[in-house]
């Protein structure tokens, strides 16, 4: 006879309710508690009805947006609305539905990525913002079902990525810069924990290099990716040295150049008459920023529709492991003077 969740309240000696609570992940249960009832239900040998379901129903197609440490942005920015508008536009093409759920590192430690597809029948996953030693990004490389990330390379049986060609759009954006002249440059960098900060330093470097500039004499800020970070590294930086030193900001990101030229104006100077600045995403409100700031324009609506694109063929036994590069462009505007 099956084991039912009665059994299992009765054997761990509390109600039915607080063993439901305890298997779904709830916070409002004892950690006491929760650890007891998972002891019960591995010795009793317990199958909540969610997973027996998840058995039933394996010609189910249920798809999930995964993105991480949504919740540490201060506003939902235009990068992850974009890739969202991406996603949807292509699910809705299809006629098909997506769950969308928001993770943590911490919450990654917690369950893993077997059992979050598992809980909700999932036959197929698109991870969003994933740090490189995340536990979801391994473990995603060893699933069964398909899986694709955004922006972050992954090897798997079952493993797709979708991304832009960072190494070689950074060093595009900074042969630019070089190109009019500047000699002394700041880079503005993202989060150390992300792939692409390393690789768009890596194209940074190669044009450096390409100039015949010591990589090791250039100026760096550790920014995040956060606009805040940006603009108090440069402004105390620009306090100190004046002009005196750099003549242009090379930013990893849209967000970070629109702190930097922020503070380039607060300690009294102008963009581009007195310091150069460029971004990188393609941000449309860029274009109503005054100058126009140069940037690397992703096209990163077209990284969420190829992602599911990629993903639904996956599912569909139409396509394998890939990598694949989404086209970016460099969009030239007015905040790069020639010296």
């Amino acid at each position: 006879m099956a084991v039912s969740i009665r059994d299992v309240a009765k054997s761990a000696g509390v109600s039915v309710s607080t063993v439901s609570r305890a298997l779904n992940g709830y916070s409002d249960v004892n950690e006491d508690t929760r650890k007891k009832i998972q002891k019960t239900v591995g010795e009793l040998g317990y199958m909540p009805n969610q997973s027996a379901k998840n058995l039933s129903s394996k010609s189910k197609k249920n798809i999930a947006l995964i993105i991480c440490d949504i919740e540490k942005e201060e506003k939902l920015d235009e990068f992850t609305g974009n890739i969202l508008k991406g996603v949807y536009e292509f699910v809705n093409e299809k006629g098909m539905t997506i769950a969308t759920y928001g993770i943590n590192t911490r919450m990654q430690r917690e369950k893993t990525l077997k059992d979050l597809c598992d809980r909700y029948s999932l036959s197929g996953i698109m991870l969003l913002g994933m740090k490189i030693q995340d536990p979801y990004l391994s473990e995603a490389a060893a699933m069964d079902i398909p899986c694709v990330v955004v922006d972050t390379y992954i090897e798997g049986r079952n493993t797709a990525t979708v991304a832009t060609d960072d190494v070689k759009a950074f060093e595009e954006i900074t042969d630019y810069v070089l190109d009019q002249g500047h000699r002394n440059v700041v880079l503005v960098k993202g989060r150390k924990e992300a792939e692409v900060t390393y690789k768009r330093t890596a194209g940074f470097e190669m044009s450096l290099k390409k100039h015949g500039i010591d990589y090791h004499k250039a100026d760096t800020f550790e920014c995040n990716f956060r606009e805040e970070e940006a603009y108090r590294l440069t402004k105390a930086y620009i306090e100190e040295y004046r002009k005196t030193r750099a003549s242009a900001f090379i930013c990893m990101s849209d967000i970070m150049a629109l702190g930097v030229c922020r503070a380039i104006n607060e300690c009294g100077y102008l963009v581009p008459g007195d310091f150069s600045v460029t971004g990188f995403d393609g941000l449309y409100v860029l274009q109503y920023v005054k100058p126009g700031i140069t940037t690397i324009d992703q096209n990163v609506r077209e990284k969420g529709y190829s992602g599911e694109k990629t993903l639904y063929e996956m599912m569909q036994g139409k396509a394998g492991p890939q990598n694949i590069y989404v086209p970016y462009k460099l969009t030239k505007r007015d905040s790069v003077t020639k010296i």
